[in-house]
């Protein structure tokens, strides 16, 4: 990191560390798309430049070509990050947006609902395209709230790749763990930003620290920062191109670039000179970072391996002019390759940059590194799912006119149709193969449906404008009636119909489409009752909650045996948000009525039944020996992702397959008998595998102590044998199956059963660390388990009963008048051991004794 250092000259003055003539680089001097290139030169940037027009090339390579042109990101972080504050600047550079938007004003381009305006937070994920360096970056801004952790799940589904931004002052917070954490599940290349650099308290080092021991990834640091002698931030040192960087004029538009090893004046300072000594002192710190990314990158990539050889034979064994003389182009292939195609036998490798998109400072070789290092649609392997769950590898995104058209329903958005004048569904799409036309009909395979595309956008936030097509790669909308998020479309091209139908005539083949991963949406942790204020709004609010929650997948809307409907969310935010909608956009007047906390049972012991005789039409049809065990951690908590599971005995597996399975008539075989026998065996245990777990799956959703969903129990089955007839056959099977797991339950002793209680993980981050105090005795008098400060000293965290959360958030705010963050998320659950609380909340469940 780059400290403070004295100028002997203009002591006021925000001067640099580094001397030489620096060069002016304007957005405006790019053409029609008005970009600003700080690293490289300015070349005329339009719709299609750069395509090959060789006559060689054809339709396909110049499609495909495209196609590594387009970067799809996804911009994440922790709350006050800065990253609705850096997309708007990305917007302005590319020339897409006139002015630069303001979040405390409400201006911004991707917050565009009320709510967002008003809290200045960001509540749902928003999609805008731009041009930078030839490259059409489609960018998608998500809410840094765990309440609305379902809008960066979706995002991180579809995007190609991610820039994570960090509060300097505070480096790697919860929020941000959380989402780097989804991408790391979708093996999603991720590019770190460290933002505020401008702050008083900013900390590169510890920013950087916190990436590597938090993440446990591997940081290549491609800029450290430049300070002036006041110890502000100034400006970056770009340590691939072995140059400053600063900015000045209009918004940053200026962008001032010097050369290390050049001249003698500083370019981001108002005049004079630099001493040497100043000068040595950035070039060896640069110098130094350089080291050590040679040093990372040459261990994993064998191309800059030979290159930095080779300059070592050409520098008579000098490391150090050896690195100074690799080459940029040389530097970045080996960046990209290491971001693109990580290896397998050491942690991700994340670049890091710095800047202050608030005052403008390092947002265009922002841009730069997503051109540079984040990978195309093209460099993703695409997997796809056959109808029994099995993955299969599917080829790299392509446009050409011969492949099928894929693409992934990600998200919905209900606005007016502005041809039919009336409110329908908009569903956003990731085009993954082909293209997609008007008038085109696309095949849902997840609701085996079909329906036709009349017209296509590409979203500017909640703007569609509309397009002739949409091509592989690209993010864009259609009105669609049917499809919902993470549902999968597909049309196969003409010509493959044709060859398809020939084959199966022939026989030859047997064509299958395949399922892409969908999306998964987080359990809900917090339920109310919900009550239109008038009969007549019953119905129009039953709609606007269908319509809500079809945009919204986490939000769950069910009705009680009672009749009374219950919205099931996130947290009190995300209710809240969805109440204020209500009222604001469907104009329903309703109340939330009491809070229904969802509870779960589990067992504390195992649960055994030996030899159950399985009777079917009031005849034996099978024999098993059924285990339940309990999932509990020393006997008390449960993980949240530990729910209900089965599995078939491994030995009862085993002696199974060798025994020729529900069939053998004993004996043994031989030759093609014995792979026959093997083949049979193992398909009748798909099929008694499939019947116990849909079995469990409707046996564990209501327990036999209170009715509740059961949570960490496992299903095993150690021993079965049909004893009527041999052909095996899901349907009956799962009917005898659910009537020995009911058997066990019912014969579970009330001793051996135990409610669960969600726990919330609380993190409090304060603005002014004067209310910590206020923070640790508002966490206590709301019966936390434990309660933790962390590293910064600013954050608390803790972990609380929901039940003792309900109005924490309200409350807090008044502690802490206004200067504080909170978080609240699914930590696990526990049993609760408390008689007295057990027995009230059974009482507020209806269950008595």
């Amino acid at each position: 990191m780059l400290q403070r250092l004295p100028l002997p000259h203009a002591p006021r003055a925000r001067r640099l560390l580094v001397s030489g003539t620096g060069q002016l680089a304007s957005r405006r001097a790019c053409g029609p798309f008005r970009t600003s290139l700080p690293l490289l030169a300015c070349s005329a940037i339009s719709r299609g430049s750069g395509r090959s027009a060789s006559a060689s090339g054809g339709v396909e390579r110049e499609t495909d070509a495209a196609v590594r042109r387009v970067r799809n990101i996804g911009i994440v972080a922790h709350i006050d990050a800065g990253k609705t504050t850096t997309t708007e600047r990305m917007l302005f550079y590319a020339g897409v947006t006139k002015r630069v938007g303001d979040v405390d004003s409400g201006t911004t381009t991707t917050d565009f609902m009320a709510e967002e305006a008003n809290r200045g937070i960001t509540i749902q994920s928003a999609a805008v395209s731009l041009r930078w360096r030839d490259h059409s970056i489609n960018l998608i801004d998500t809410p840094g709230h765990v309440d609305f952790a379902v809008e960066v799940e979706r995002a991180m589904r579809v995007v190609d790749g991610v820039v994570a931004l960090f509060d300097a002052s505070a480096g790697v917070q919860a929020q941000s763990y959380t989402v780097l954490q989804q991408s790391r599940r979708f093996h999603t290349p991720v590019l770190a930003f460290l933002n505020k650099m401008d702050k008083y308290n900013a900390d590169f080092a510890m920013s950087v620290a916190s990436i590597r021991t938090k993440l446990q990834v591997e940081p290549l640091l491609l800029q450290i920062p430049l300070h002036a002698e006041d110890g502000g931030f100034a400006g970056v040192v770009d340590i691939v191109e072995q140059a400053t960087c600063c900015f000045g004029g209009d918004h940053g538009l200026e962008v001032r670039r010097t050369d290390l090893s050049a001249a003698s004046a500083s370019p981001c300072s108002t005049g004079g000179s630099a001493t040497d000594h100043e000068l040595a002192h950035v070039t060896r710190a640069m110098r130094k970072a350089r080291h050590d990314l040679v040093t990372q990158l040459t261990a994993v990539d064998d191309a800059l391996s030979e290159a930095f050889i080779a300059e070592l034979d050409a520098t008579d064994g000098d490391e150090a002019e050896a690195e100074r003389r690799l080459s940029t182009g040389a530097l970045r292939a080996a960046v990209r390759r290491a971001v693109v195609h990580p290896p397998r036998d050491r942690p991700p490798l994340i670049p890091v940059l710095c800047g202050a998109s608030r005052r403008d400072q390092g947002v265009q070789p922002l841009l730069d590194a997503v051109a540079y290092y984040l990978p195309s649609p093209c460099d993703r392997q695409l997997t796809g799912f056959t109808k029994d769950g099995v993955p299969v590898p599917l080829p790299p995104a392509s446009g050409s006119p011969t492949v099928p058209t894929v693409a992934l329903a990600f998200k919905v958005m209900h606005m007016m149709h502005p041809g039919k004048g009336q409110r329908l569904p908009l569903v956003f799409l990731r085009v993954y193969s082909g293209k997609i036309s008007p008038r085109m009909r696309l095949e849902n395979n997840s609701r085996q449906k079909s329906e036709v595309v009349e017209r296509l956008y590409v979203m500017h936030a909640n703007q569609p404008v509309e397009v002739p097509h949409l091509e592989a790669g690209q993010i864009g909308a259609a009105f669609l009636a049917h499809a919902c998020t993470g549902d999968t479309l597909f049309s196969q091209p003409t010509q493959h119909l044709l060859q398809a139908k020939q084959h199966v005539r022939r026989g030859d083949v047997k064509e299958e489409v395949h399922t892409l991963e969908g999306i998964n949406a987080p359990p809900a942790v917090i339920s109310f009752s919900i009550e239109a204020a008038t009969p007549s709004q019953v119905e129009v609010l039953k709609s606007a909650l269908s319509e809500l929650s079809r945009e919204d997948p986490s939000l769950r809307v069910a009705e009680s045996e009672q009749g009374t409907m219950v919205v099931s969310g996130m947290g009190e935010l995300h209710l809240e948000i969805v109440m204020s909608r209500l009222a604001n956009e469907y104009q329903v007047r309703c109340r939330l009525l009491r809070a229904i906390i969802e509870y779960r049972e589990t067992i504390r012991v195992t649960q055994s039944m030996e030899k159950y005789t399985c009777l079917l039409n009031d005849l034996p049809y099978a024999e098993c020996s059924l285990e339940l065990r309990p999932l509990l951690a020393n006997g008390e908590r449960c993980d949240a992702k530990d729910k209900c599971r089965f599995r078939i005995d491994s030995a009862f597996e085993e002696e199974f397959l060798s025994g020729g399975g529900v069939q053998s008539r004993g004996g043994g075989h031989s030759g093609g008998a014995r792979t026959n026998a093997v083949r049979n065996a193992k398909e009748e245990l798909r099929i008694i595998a499939a019947s116990f777990q849909s079995a469990a799956d409707a046996c564990l959703r209501l327990g036999p102590l209170a009715g509740l969903p059961m949570h960490g129990v496992e299903v095993v089955l150690r021993y079965f044998r049909k004893t009527a007839g041999s052909q095996l056959q899901e349907k009956p099977l799962t009917h005898v199956a659910r009537s020995a797991l009911l058997s066990v339950l019912r014969a579970t002793r009330k001793g051996d059963l135990a409610l669960l209680e969600p726990m919330m993980r609380v993190e409090v981050h304060l603005s002014d660390i004067a209310y910590i105090g206020n923070v640790v005795s508002s966490l206590n008098e709301h019966h936390a388990l434990t309660v933790d400060m962390q590293e910064d000293g600013r954050s608390v965290a803790a972990v609380v009963a929901l039940r003792n959360t309900l109005r924490f958030a309200m409350e807090l705010r008044k502690a802490v008048k206004g200067h504080a963050n909170m978080f609240v998320k699914l930590h696990d659950y526990r049993v609760v051991e408390e008689k007295a609380v057990l027995a009230r909340i059974l009482k507020n469940l209806g269950i008595v004794g």
